[in-house]
Parts: structure tokens; sequence; C-alpha cells
């Protein structure tokens, strides 16, 4: 008897604590499979690595692990273009993102949302016209979104995010609804694939930051502690990076004076007032910092952090916990920390020892997409028509899984861990999601070429096979592949010739089904 579509989704569904079942070996016949090419060393360097968090699940090609977890979801076109660069060559020219062309994506921004290239005082005077406090953060929020779904730059837009992410700022209030636009693009966008350091020093005066973390009001009359902590705590150290509360105390003095000024006439700027700071001799991690100085004070407690061993490991270990799993080998953290060392914090630097890694390379089924990668592979990956309303259907699907973008509340950004993201509201959000799409009923604005995705399928067997190779991209087992069969064939045929109406019916239940699986929803 053919199962259900609800019977199917249980069969399907992720758990946050998968467990550990014997592999079934198992291949689509007409599935699109190539030997495994020769895995890339950087600098020498091997790693063993360990099987999947969930290892029920066939093993996964480490060039569609790059691409899964190096993008925002991939298109048919990009991934053969892949196939033709092999590994090496695709991650080459994402490092070279500024060779990618995107200037049609960005002239069309720059037209329909003008404002992500306003200055903060233009931000503030539009308010006062308009009477809208939002709209800058309302235009960031869809040129996110676009550039994730469009731009070609897709390495580049992941560590956007991720930098986004790691210097969280909530875009919700005022004054940083106005000071986030240009934070992202002076601060993020123009360090994400650069100097952690330089972003480090970038953040420190970014007006947004200096009002989200209250540091604008640090004065030697009134000591703020908050950006000193938040600076060591998640930007920097790690909160066991072995700094104490003395240390936190006296980097707040050192970054007193640091502030916005020119507000009252709309036309705020980063200032150092020297008549705020404290010139008194300050110790922060054992590194003397002398009398009578002024934003030097600041500056040099950038540098300490920057080159101290623990923001070397607390980097390394977040990007590892980012592209391997939340529970990452000691052995591909200390390489990336190494390379942090080596190269001054170079990101370009350390994503090559960690994308070169065997940890990484074989760390298939051990990230769960977040929504909005969810989502938005989704749409990457199905290449639907999009028109009209389609980023505000994709908005409010982000609202209600809670990661719509520059709206985490608190300084540590957005969770990266499997449970923070895995529930039955949120699965049944994704599951409607992937059928709306696949059955054309999200938006009119939103419609999927389905003969393109079916190809010549004209069989349940066919159908299946042709579906994982073009969606999925992966080998399913045995077991899976004969439950999708089934289905297709609704208990019949695995091999009848299904008539226009029912191939077009079970291939839309199909493309669901297989995006709403876990061999979707990992990454």
């Amino acid at each position: 008897m053919a199962k259900t579509r609800r019977q199917l989704l249980g069969s399907f569904r992720i758990r946050p604590e998968a467990g550990k079942p014997s592999r079934v070996a198992g291949q689509p016949s007409t599935a699109v499979e190539r030997p495994m090419q020769k895995l890339p060393v950087v600098d020498g360097i091997k790693h063993s690595g360990a099987h999947p968090d969930d290892a029920s699940l066939p093993a996964v090609d480490p060039l569609v692990i790059l691409l899964n977890r190096c993008s925002f979801g991939f298109k048919e076109s990009e991934y053969q273009h892949a196939l033709n660069v092999d590994y090496t060559g695709w991650l080459m020219e994402q490092l070279d993102y500024a060779s990618l062309d995107d200037s049609a994506l960005e002239s069309s921004i720059a037209v329909t949302l003008p404002r992500v290239g306003w200055t903060a005082a233009q931000l503030i005077a539009d308010a006062k016209t308009t009477g809208k406090n939002g709209q800058g953060a309302t235009e960031l929020i869809a040129a996110t979104m676009l550039r994730q779904i469009f731009s070609q730059r897709q390495l580049y837009e992941v560590m956007v995010e991720f930098w986004t992410n790691h210097f969280n700022i909530a875009a919700s209030a005022v004054p940083e609804v106005y000071y986030k636009v240009v934070d992202d693009r002076d601060v993020i966008r123009a360090h994400a694939l650069g100097s952690f350091p330089a972003m480090l020093k970038a953040s420190a005066r970014s007006l947004a930051m200096l009002y989200y973390l209250d540091n604008g009001s640090n004065t030697k009359t009134g000591p703020n502690e908050n950006y000193a902590r938040e600076l060591m705590e998640l930007h920097t150290l790690g909160v066991d990076g072995g700094y104490t509360e003395t240390d936190v105390f006296e980097v707040a003095r050192c970054f007193t004076g640091w502030t916005v000024t020119g507000s009252a006439t709309n036309n705020p700027v980063f200032t150092f007032v020297a008549s705020r700071h404290d010139t008194g001799a300050k110790t922060v991690l054992g590194n003397s910092i002398p009398a009578n100085r002024g934003i030097e004070d600041g500056d040099q407690v950038l540098d300490i952090l920057a080159t101290h061993p623990s923001t070397a490991r607390y980097i390394a270990e977040k990007l590892c916990i980012r592209f391997i799993g939340e529970h990452p080998q000691t052995t591909a953290i200390d390489q990336v920390a190494a390379t942090y060392t080596a190269t001054n914090g170079n990101i370009p630097a350390m994503l090559l020892t960690l994308f070169g890694s065997e940890e990484f390379m074989s760390s298939y089924d051990r990230k769960i997409r977040r929504p909005v990668e969810y989502l938005i592979g989704a749409l990457r990956v199905l290449e639907p028509s999009l028109t009209g309303d389609y980023l505000s259907k994709l908005s409010n699907r982000l609202v209600s899984l809670g990661q719509l973008h520059f709206r985490w509340p608190t300084p540590d950004g957005y969770t990266d861990t499997m449970a923070g993201w895995v529930n039955s509201g949120a699965s049944l959000t994704r599951w409607n999601w992937v059928f709306g799409l696949a059955e054309d009923k999200i938006s009119t604005g939103i419609r999927i070429n389905l003969a393109s995705l079916i190809g010549s399928a004209n069989t349940p067997q066919m159908l299946v096979d042709q579906l994982t190779a073009r969606l999925l991209r992966r080998i399913l087992t045995t077991e899976d592949r004969d439950r999708f069969i089934n289905f297709a064939a609704n208990g019949g045929s695995a091999t009848v010739v299904l008539d226009s109406t029912t191939l077009n019916l079970r291939a839309r239940e199909l493309i669901g089904l297989m995006l709403a699986s876990k061999y979707f929803q990992y990454r």
C-alpha cells in the first residue's frame, strides 16, 4: 500500500538527537554520480574526519558539501559550472568575489532600494520628511534577501551573514534603524572576506555599535562596560578567553570618549571626545596602557585583542561550528586558529584551511539549514519565476520561523545549533513553504517551471531519480528511494508511463516531499 504524504513526512523528519544506525547502500539508477575527486590539501595538511552527527544517510560528495555550506542553495547552472571547474576552482572563484559580476543586481538594488546606499544623515532626514523611521532598515532587509537569492557571490553573501551575526546589531529601534544600514555597508560588507582585525576596528567606530552597546555614553565620570564586555566575550576572546572582571573595567576605561556627535543637527559622526576620556594608566590582559593618551588607548586594546591567541581560537571555532558542525574536531579548530595567527586574521586564508580539511569534507549531515538557508535554498534550487510580492511572502515566513534579518534582539546573534531551529511548529512552517512552492500556492509572483524540473522523466521510477538528482544532489538509501517510488506510483508499477496530469501532480508532491525531507534539510 502506498504511503500518504503525512506518513512519508514522518519518515523523513529531522530530530535534534539523530540516531546512528548502520548505513544502507542505495543509488537511484539515473542519479548523477561521479568519482570522488582528490581532496584539496592546504599547506600539505590533511586531517582525519569523524562520521557525521546523523549517520543514517549515505555519504555526500565533498563538492556538494562545499556548495551547500558556501551558498544559500545552488542552481542547476551553478552546479554544472562547479563540476567543470572542480572543488578548488569553484572555491578560488568565490574567494575572489570581486571578479564575479553582480553589477546588474547591484544596479537594480540602487534603483529600487536606494536607502541602502545612503548616509546616516540622509536616512535621518528622510525619516523626518516621511515620518517613517524604519524605511532604511526595511530596504536593507529586502536588499539582503535579493543578494542571497540572486548574487553570484554566494560565499561572500554567506560570510556577510556570518559576520552580521558575529557583530550582531538589532535594527529595530531608533537610531539603530538608521545606523545599521551604514554598518552593513561600511563594516560588514566591506570586510566580510578581508581582514578580521580591520573589521573589528571598523566595528568599534560604527555608529550602530556605539549606540547598540552603549559606548556612546561611556565617559570617565560615568563608565559603561557593555561594549567592553561584549567586545571580549562575543567579538574576540570568547567567554572562556582568559579575561577578568578587572579587564572588563579597564577596557571600558580605554574606550571612554568614543562616541557619536552631531545627532542634534542630524549629521551624526564617530568622534573621540578627549574631555570624556579617562587618561589614567591602565592594564589590559597584562598589557600596560600608558597614562596621558587619548584615542590610542582604545586602538591599542583592539590590537591586543586581535592578536590574542584566544581570539584566534575563538574565531576559528566559530567558523568551524558554522561550516563543519556543532562539535567540530579540535584538529580543524587548531589548524584554522594557526592560520589566523600566521596571517594576522586573514579571512580567505582561514577559509582555505577550513575547506581544505578532511574534517570539513566528511562533515555531511552535521548542519541543519537555518530558516534563511532553508527558505532561500528552496527558491534557489527550484529556480521559479519571481515577480510581485514574493519578498514580502519570504519575509513573513522568516518572521514566523524567527530569523528575519537584523531582528535578533541580543548581541549574541542567531543561534547556530540544530536544537534552536528544530521543533514541530517550525517543521510544519518549513513543510508548508516547500509544498506551497511546489504547488504554486505561495504567491502569484512565484511560479516553478515544472517541465524543466521533470525533464524527460515519465514513470514513477524515472521521476524520483530525476528529482533526486536535480534537487538533492545526493544518493538516497534504498529504502527511502523505494518509499518515494511507491508514493509516486500510488502502490502500482514503478515503470508505468504516467499520463501528463498524473505526472505533474506526482511531480509537485514529490518536490515538496524531497525538500521537506532531511536530505534537503541538512546542508
